[in-house]
C-alpha cells in the first residue's frame, strides 16, 4: 500500500566501496565538516521541539487542516486549537510522568501508543483489490541528562499489523527496532551551538526531508548534526544515511546511500516572516539511468538549491512558497529538475466555529522525454508522504501538477473538522505517475493518454480527549481522471481510517 511506502532510497539495498561510511554513522571528514564548519555560521535545529519548523505555515502551523498532525500540543504548540486553555473533557493519564516524579532529574522515560485501522478499495489501481486492518505502533523512550549540555536518548519501537492480508513487512511489520539512539551536546534552542551525533529524527523541511510519521514505522536517520543558532539567525548542518527497516532486528542504513545538507533560517525578515534557504547533497550507488548501453543503473550525485519563505499577514492571512532546484547526474545523465509550492490560509476568528479556508499549488517536472539522456523527473528525496496531496497518499512530489482547496472548522474545543478537494496532473504527458515511494505507478511513454490523473475529496477529523490522547477519523475518495481511465483497470480508490494516539514524553512540568 503506497500510503505507508517507503521512498525508493529505503527500500533497495546496494553498495559501493567509493564511498563506504561506518556502520551507523556518516564519512568521518563529513562529520568533522559538520562540527568545524558549525561555529562559521550565524544560527535550523530538528530536536522535537524543533520539528514545528518543518511545516508549511509560520510557527509550526500547516497552510493546509491537521491532516499529518493530530492536536495534541506535544506535537508542538501551533496545532492547539483556539480554546486551549480550557478543561479537557476526559481527566490526563501521563504514566511515565508519574514515574519521572519519583525519579532522580538525570533520567526520565516517555511512552507512546498509536492503533490505526485503515481500508482501501482498488489498491495500485487495481480493480477489486482491497484490504481492511489494524495497524500498530510502540514506543518506549529512556532519556539521560548530565547537566544543561549532554542529553541522551534512546528509543525502542515494536510496529506491527493486524489482520492484513499477507504477505506483509515493513513499513507496517518492524518488531522491536532501535529507533532513537543518540547523544546530544547542547540545548538546540537555548544554546548557540549544539551537537546530535547517533540515530535520530531529521524534519528541517517537511517537502523533501523528514521523519514520514504517518508511515507505522516512521523514519530515522543515522546522523551528525550540528546546528547554530544566534539570535533570529539560524544553520543546521548534517551528514545523514536513511536507516532501511527490517521486518526484525536492529535495522542499519545502506552504506553509500547519503544526504548531507545546510538549512538555513532567518526570522522576521519581514514582520512575522521565516525565510529558509537550503542545500541539499545526496549520492547513491545506483539509480537508474537513460542509456541504450548494457548498464541500466549508474551513481547518483544530486544536488538541491531550495528556499521557502512562509509567514503570516494582515492578521490571520498564513502564506508559504517554496522552490527547489536540482541538479547533478544520475550515471550519465545530467540532472535537470525543479519544483515548486505555493499555499495561502485565512482564518476567521470573529466568526462562529473559526472557519479557516486554504489553498495550495504544487508544481514537480517531468522528464519530457526518456530517451533524451537528461534527467528531468523532481526526485522528492525523504519526504513526509501524508497528506501531501490527500489523505489517499497514492502520488509524490514527481511529475505532478496539484491544486487544492479546503475549509477547516472548530466547532467547540480541540476539535477540528476538514474537507478539501484536489486535481491532479501530470507535468509531462510521456513520464510516469509515481507514488510516493518514487516507485512508477502507470506510464504512457507515447504520451497519448493525456495528462489528467483525477479529482479526490477528503474529508477528516481531529479530536484532543486530554494533554495525552486524541482521536482522528478520515476518509479520502480519488476519482480516477482521463489519464487513469485509460492506464489501469481501477480507476478509483478509496481510503478511510480510524486513529488513537497516545503520548507521554514524561515531562515534569506536566506538558
Amino acid at each position: 500500500m503506497s500510503h505507508n511506502g517507503a521512498t525508493r532510497h529505503e527500500t533497495t539495498v546496494r553498495y559501493n566501496s567509493w564511498l563506504r561510511p561506518p556502520s551507523a554513522l556518516p564519512p568521518p571528514r563529513v562529520l568533522l565538516f559538520a562540527v568545524l564548519l558549525g561555529p562559521a555560521f550565524p544560527a535550523a535545529a530538528q530536536d522535537d521541539v524543533t520539528t514545528r519548523s518543518a511545516s508549511s505555515a509560520y510557527n509550526g502551523a500547516y497552510i493546509t487542516g491537521p491532516a499529518n498532525n493530530p492536536l495534541s500540543f506535544l506535537n508542538g504548540y501551533a496545532y492547539r486549537t483556539f480554546a486551549s486553555i480550557s478543561p479537557y473533557l476526559v481527566p490526563d493519564f501521563a504514566p511515565a510522568r508519574l514515574l519521572n516524579e519519583q525519579l532522580p532529574g538525570w533520567i526520565s522515560f516517555g511512552l507512546e501508543e498509536r492503533l490505526r485501522w485503515e481500508s482501501y478499495y482498488n489498491g495500485s489501481f487495481k480493480l477489486h483489490n482491497g484490504d481492511s486492518y489494524f495497524v500498530n505502533r510502540f514506543r518506549f523512550q529512556m532519556n539521560l541528562r548530565f547537566g544543561s549540555w549532554l542529553r541522551i536518548v534512546s528509543q525502542v519501537q515494536d510496529a506491527r499489523p493486524i489482520l492484513q492480508k499477507p504477505p506483509y513487512g515493513p513499513p507496517n511489520e518492524v518488531r522491536w527496532d532501535l529507533k532513537l539512539a543518540y547523544a546530544q551536546f547542547g540545548d538546540p534552542e537555548k544554546s548557540w551551538i549544539s551537537v546530535r551525533v547517533g540515530r535520530q529524527l531529521i524534519n528541517y523541511n517537511n517537502t523533501i526531508i523528514a521523519d514520514s510519521e504517518w508511515r507505522n514505522q516512521g523514519r530515522s536517520y543515522d546522523a551528525a548534526v550540528t546546528n547554530l543558532h544566534y539570535d533570529r539567525y539560524r544553520l543546521g548542518i548534517f551528514a545523514a544515511s536513511a536507516v532501511v527497516p527490517e521486518i526484525s532486528g536492529i535495522t542499519h542504513h545502506q552504506e553509500g546511500n547519503n544526504v548531507y545538507g545546510m538549512y538555513g533560517a532567518i526570522e522576521r525578515l519581514l514582520p512575522n516572516s521565516r525565510f529558509e534557504p537550503f542545500v541539499l547533497w545526496r549520492v547513491e550507488p545506483g539509480v537508474p539511468i537513460e542509456t541504450t548501453a548494457r548498464a541500466k543503473t549508474g551513481k547518483q550525485d544530486e544536488q538541491a538549491y531550495g528556499l521557502r519563505f512562509k509567514g503570516i499577514a494582515v492578521g490571520s492571512l498564513d502564506y508559504s512558497y517554496e522552490a527547489i532546484l536540482e541538479r547533478g547526474s544520475d550515471g550519465p545523465n545530467p540532472i535537470r529538475a525543479w519544483a515548486q509550492m505555493f499555499g495561502v490560509a485565512y482564518r476567521f476568528d470573529s466568526l462562529y466555529f473559526k472557519p479557516r479556508i486554504f489553498a495550495q499549488y504544487d508544481y514537480a517536472s517531468g522528464d519530457r522525454n526518456p530517451t533524451d539522456g537528461i534527467h528531468g523527473t523532481f526526485d522528492t528525496m525523504y519526504p513526509t508522504a501524508h497528506d501531501r496531496f490527500g489523505v489517499t497518499d497514492q502520488f509524490g512530489w514527481q511529475n505532478i501538477v496539484a491544486e487544492r482547496g479546503g475549509l477547516t472548522l472548530e466547532p467547540r474545543r480541540r476539535w477540528t473538522l476538514t474537507a478539501q478537494y484536489l486535481d491532479f496532473w501530470l507535468a509531462s504527458a510521456t513520464d510516469a505517475l509515481y507514488n510516493t515511494s518514487g516507485g512508477v505507478i502507470v506510464r504512457d511513454p507515447t504520451g497519448r493518454s493525456g495528462t489528467h490523473i483525477g479529482d479526490e475529496f477528503d474529508a477528516y477529523t481531529w479530536f484532543e480527549l486530554n494533554r495525552h490522547l486524541n482521536l482522528g477519523v478520515g476518509v479520502g475518495h480519488l476519482m480516477g481522471g482521463a489519464f487513469l481511465a485509460k492506464t489501469t483497470t481501477g480507476p478509483n480508490y478509496t481510503y478511510p481510517y480510524f486513529a488513537i494516539n497516545f503520548k507521554d514524553n514524561g515531562s515534569r512540568n506536566g506538558n
